[in-house]
């Protein structure tokens, strides 16, 4: 059998999908590159110590899903932040990017809008438009500042009936 080579666009995709580019944080050569979420130190080696520690225990039980749940990570969490705050409080998630999908999931869709100030987030406007709502982007001022206008049409106050 020959060999099968395919594009994006031979895939059933959602047409509001068709010709964007897959997300790829930008691999910029900078000292520091924080838009990856790098550290700008080293781990110490007393914590890389302790992780593997508790890679070694853990190795044990990988064959099985986590707790979807994160209940020992909320409890964890309602214990240290305190003022009262129990576990049933707390949400967490596999990182930003999943907890972000959440709330578009829940609030956004088609025929919703999700508004935010570029330059922001790069995977603000894509994650709305997975969930199929429209991002729109407000501007900043050169110095990042955001100036308010006044708005271009104003509703009359309801008629007393």
């Amino acid at each position: 059998m020959g060999r099968v080579t395919f594009s994006l666009n031979d895939l059933p995709l959602r047409d509001d999908l068709r010709g964007l580019t897959p997300y790829g944080a930008p691999q910029a050569p900078l000292p520091i590159a924080l838009n990856v979420n790098e550290n700008t130190h080293p781990i110490p080696d007393a914590v890389a110590s302790d992780i593997l520690d508790d890679i070694a225990v853990a190795i044990h039980e990988v064959n099985r899903y986590p707790d979807r749940e994160f209940t020992a990570l909320r409890e964890a969490f309602a214990e240290y932040l305190g003022h009262g705050l129990s576990a049933d409080q707390i949400w967490a998630g596999n990182g930003s990017n999943e907890v972000l999908q959440h709330i578009l999931q829940a609030f956004g869709g088609p025929g919703r809008t999700a508004f935010g100030f570029a330059p922001t987030y790069s995977m603000y406007p894509l994650i709305t438009q997975g969930t199929g709502a429209r991002w729109i982007a407000g501007t900043r001022q050169p110095d990042y500042t955001i100036t308010p206008r006044k708005p271009r049409s104003r509703c009359a106050p309801p008629t007393p009936t």
